[in-house]
């Protein structure tokens, strides 16, 4: 077994397909590869078996996947994916913003009532 765990964030939002065994969610993950001039993505395609978690996968959302690491040749490309054992949701969206609290403005109170 190739056992590899990425670390990465989602490319698109994750779908929901059926198959002759059931429900899956797939998904691609990037995961920057190398430094400096030679920087470089690598994508995963990920096919999970539990759909629960499938509203939680969107884009630019953080994840790690645990599992055995897949190749297949396509039209002279190798294009790799990973048989997942375990996917954990790390974070919220790169851009995402903190939310804030909301506090109502400040209003000023007259002293007299008028009547």
């Amino acid at each position: 077994m190739k056992a590899i765990t990425v670390i990465g964030r989602l490319t698109r939002d994750s779908e929901v397909q059926e198959n002759e065994r059931g429900g899956f969610v797939r998904f691609s993950v990037a995961v920057d590869d190398g430094y400096g001039e030679d920087k470089g993505t690598l994508f995963f395609d990920v096919n999970y078996n539990r759909t629960q978690i499938a509203q939680y996968l969107t884009k630019g959302t953080q994840v790690a996947v645990t599992g055995e690491l897949k190749t297949r040749e396509y039209n002279g490309k190798t294009y790799l994916s990973v048989r997942p054992n375990d996917v954990k949701l790390l974070g919220g969206k790169r851009d995402a913003q903190p939310q804030r609290d909301y506090q109502a403005p400040a209003t000023q109170l007259e002293d007299e009532i008028p009547f």
